[in-house]
């Protein structure tokens, strides 16, 4: 699913802070999270997206990034 602001309340986060990152994005940004249930959303990983998506619309260019492949194995470089 595309994360929306409309369905935040259906997306795991690790905690408050990551919520409102990943809200700002979402509201603010033409950024495309898709999320797939049952993976948490960290702070780190939300402040990366915001970051990437934040240049992304500074830059005029596009920004997507997917959870499905995410591992906490994996750097988040893999997720781009």
């Amino acid at each position: 699913m595309i994360i929306t602001k409309n369905n935040l309340n259906e997306v795991l986060f690790e905690n408050h802070d990551a919520r409102l990152l990943i809200q700002d994005v979402v509201t603010n940004t033409s950024a495309n999270l898709y999320y797939y249930h049952d993976i948490e959303i960290s702070v780190r990983m939300a402040i990366d997206i915001y970051n990437r998506a934040y240049k992304a619309d500074e830059e005029d260019s596009f920004y997507s990034v997917s959870f499905l492949s995410y591992s906490g194995k994996h750097s988040l470089a893999g997720l781009y």
